[in-house]
């Protein structure tokens, strides 16, 4: 049998040719278009898709350390919170007063002179100095040195002068009288907190 052939002088063969050539452009138009970058946005796509999970897997290795950091962070601040009460940014004078009020009335004494001198600048803090005069019963007066080696603040006492107090006939007088306590010594001395310096 003989194979057909094509007669391309016909006019309907030209256009049924056309139709194969024009759809087989369209289709390569088409292919180059759409498909080709849908194919390669979903490689892309795919690519950063896998980046993405190891990143995620990798930070959820990490969440344990994030808990424990955040209990360090936690931790650490109380202790920050407590050297600050220790070692403050700024002078604290009305704290001061109110703490040495505080023991002079626990302990039985009279602090007759808080009066604040100069401050010394050091190459990482401030000396915070204060001249410090009280009267009281030498255990009295003990007792008080007692609570304030025991405050909040790092203090430091220098100069100290312990002496007979100037009112020792008056108070044995009232002791006579009324009972208590002979105010019998006068204790001076410097005291000295430190503050950070900004």
């Amino acid at each position: 049998m003989k194979a057909p052939t094509v007669d391309f002088k016909n006019p309907k063969v030209q256009i049924a040719a056309m139709i194969v050539m024009l759809g087989g452009l369209i289709g390569f138009i088409w292919y180059s278009n759409y498909i080709v970058p849908t194919s390669t946005e979903a490689a892309t796509v795919s690519e950063k898709l896998k980046k993405d999970q190891a990143e995620l897997a990798s930070i959820q290795a990490m969440r344990p350390q994030l808990t424990k950091l955040h209990n360090d962070v936690d931790r650490l601040g109380v202790m920050l919170d407590s050297l600050k009460s220790i070692f403050p940014d700024s002078k604290e004078v009305p704290k001061l007063i109110r703490e040495i009020t505080r023991m002079s009335k626990e302990s039985g004494i009279f602090t007759t002179r808080f009066a604040p001198d100069k401050d010394v600048v050091r190459e990482y803090y401030i000396e915070n100095n204060y001249q410090v005069n009280v009267i009281g019963g030498y255990h009295q007066v003990a007792t008080f040195f007692s609570y304030l080696a025991n405050i909040d603040l790092v203090i430091n006492l220098s100069g100290m002068k312990i002496h007979t107090s100037p009112v020792i006939a008056t108070s044995i007088q009232d002791y006579e009288k009324h009972g208590g306590t002979i105010q019998s010594v006068m204790a001076t001395f410097q005291l000295t907190t430190f503050s950070s310096k900004k």
